[in-house]
């Protein structure tokens, strides 16, 4: 799985208390190979979402679609973040 930063600015649909979220990693900002008409997929603590190039909701995915394999994971490089995830909780789960 690679790691990358990306700008907040490059996905302006996506509210700040989203990407902070992000950042904490109570929520994972990822992409995964095979689903080209998707950019960016937002998974929460309860659901999957289809995110389009500029973060924009197109679709919630469906039960039997939610064990996506996660490629590439992002995170916002000027926003705050802990300087370990490990110090954080990572997609919902408490350490």
């Amino acid at each position: 799985m690679k790691l990358n930063d990306i700008l907040s600015e490059q996905l302006p649909e996506i509210d700040e208390s989203v990407k902070e979220c992000v950042n904490l990693g109570q929520w994972l900002l990822f992409k995964t190979d095979g689903h080209n008409e998707v950019a960016f997929y937002l998974k929460t603590a309860s659901s999957i979402f289809e995110l389009s190039n500029r973060g924009k909701i197109l679709q919630k995915v469906d039960d039997d679609e939610d064990n996506l394999e996660i490629d590439e994971l992002f995170y916002f490089s000027d926003l705050p973040r802990p300087k370990s995830l490990s110090n954080s909780i990572v997609a919902g789960v408490a350490r």
